[in-house]
C-alpha cells in the first residue's frame, strides 16, 4: 500500500459498497440469498465480459437491489468510509443518486438524511478522514423520464449544501438523452450557486464535455474523449478545469483499449489538470493503491507524477481554502 495519504473526488457509493456487507445484506434479499459468494461477485464485479459502459452499468442492479432501507443505506455508508478509512484516505467525495433509493418507500430527503447522518457517526469513528457527499441526478433515459425526480434532487441539494453535500452531478447512462436536454435543470442549480461536476466524454464525444462547461462545471467526470477534439482540450486547459480520471472503469467500459493507450499522459503534457479516482471501487475491484500502481506500470508514472495530481485533487475539492491549507499541511509532511 502507498503509505502517502490520499484523496478520492469520483467514487460512487452504490458501486463501492463493500463486498462483504453487500453479500451480508443479500442473504437477506428473496432473490440473491440463494447465491453462493463466487456467484454473488460476478454480479457485483466486472468481469471480461465487459463491452462497454452499458455492461458496466448492469453491475449496479445489484447493489441497488440491496440498498433501499434505512439499515442498509446507513450501515452501507459507514461500511464504505470504513473501508476508505482503512486505506488511508484523508477526503473523500462520495456521490449518489437519491432517487435510486427510493424503491422501498423511501423519500430522496429521507435517503440523504440516512446517510449524513452516517456520515456525522463515521466522522467521530474516522476522525483522520473528512467526507463530502454529492448528489446525482440521472440519465435513464429521454430527460422527461427523470425529470421530476431530478428537479427534486437539485432542491436537495441546495437544501444541504454545507451540511455535507457539496456539489451536483449527472449520472447515469451517457448518450441516452442529448447533455443539452438537461439544460433548465443545470440553470436551476446554478440560481443556487450550487457547485457541478458533471459526467461527460465518458462513452460520448466531446461535445458532451463542452456542454458541460458551458453549463458551469467545474470538474469534469471522465472527459476521457477530449483528445478527439482541440477546442475542448484548449477550454479545459485555459479554464483550468480537472478531469476526475478513472483508468481502470474506462479500460474495463472500452472508453479506451487499455491501460497504455489512455490519453492520460496527453492531457497532462496540455496542461490540463488531473485527478486520480476510483469511481466505483467494487465493482471495478479497484482501490486508490491499484489506481496508481497502473498508472506506474502502465503510464510511466512516477511518484512525483502521483504526488502532483494528489495536489491537484485537494486544490479540485469542493472544501473552503481554509479545509484545503489543513489537508495540504498534512500531505505535505509525507512524501509517497
Amino acid at each position: 500500500m502507498f503509505t502517502h495519504k490520499k484523496i478520492d473526488l469520483h467514487l460512487h457509493f452504490d458501486g463501492s459498497l463493500p463486498l462483504a456487507y453487500a453479500y451480508t445484506l443479500a442473504k437477506q434479499h428473496p432473490s440473491l440469498q440463494k447465491l453462493d459468494e463466487k456467484a454473488f461477485q460476478k454480479r457485483m464485479q466486472v468481469d471480461a465480459d465487459c463491452h462497454s459502459l452499458y455492461d458496466y452499468l448492469a453491475r449496479f442492479d445489484t447493489p441497488l437491489a440491496l440498498l433501499q432501507t434505512p439499515e442498509a443505506l446507513y450501515f452501507g455508508m459507514c461500511a464504505c468510509i470504513e473501508n476508505l478509512a482503512n486505506q488511508g484516505l484523508i477526503y473523500a467525495e462520495i456521490r449518489f443518486a437519491p432517487q435510486q433509493h427510493t424503491r422501498g418507500g423511501l423519500s430522496q430527503q429521507r435517503v440523504v438524511e440516512i446517510l449524513l447522518q452516517a456520515r456525522k457517526d463515521c466522522a467521530l469513528r474516522f476522525s483522520q478522514l473528512k467526507v463530502n457527499f454529492i448528489l446525482c441526478m440521472m440519465v435513464l433515459g429521454e430527460e422527461s423520464l427523470t425529470h421530476q425526480a431530478n428537479v427534486e434532487t437539485v432542491h436537495l441539494c441546495h437544501r444541504y449544501l454545507k451540511d455535507g453535500v457539496v456539489a451536483l452531478d449527472l449520472a447515469g447512462a451517457e448518450g441516452l438523452a442529448p447533455m443539452i436536454d438537461f439544460k433548465q435543470l443545470f440553470a436551476l442549480a446554478r440560481s443556487y450557486q450550487i457547485p457541478l461536476t458533471i459526467h461527460a466524454g465518458e462513452s460520448y464525444g466531446p461535445e458532451n464535455i463542452k456542454t458541460a462547461i458551458a453549463f458551469g462545471a467545474s470538474r469534469i467526470g471522465h472527459g476521457t474523449s477530449a483528445l478527439q477534439d482541440e477546442e475542448v482540450m484548449a477550454l479545459l486547459r485555459d479554464q483550468q478545469i480537472p478531469l476526475e480520471v478513472c483508468i481502470t472503469s474506462n479500460v474495463q467500459c472500452e472508453v479506451t483499449a487499455s491501460y497504455e493507450a489512455h490519453p492520460i499522459h496527453q492531457y497532462l503534457s496540455y496542461g490540463i489538470p488531473i485527478t486520480i479516482n476510483t469511481d466505483n471501487m467494487t465493482i471495478s475491484h479497484t482501490d486508490l493503491d491499484k489506481e496508481y500502481a497502473y498508472l506506474m506500470k502502465y503510464q510511466n508514472f512516477q511518484k512525483e507524477d502521483l504526488a502532483a495530481c494528489l495536489l491537484t485533487s485537494l486544490q479540485a475539492a469542493f472544501l473552503s481554502e481554509h479545509e484545503k491549507n489543513e489537508l495540504r499541511n498534512l500531505l505535505q509532511k509525507e512524501s509517497l
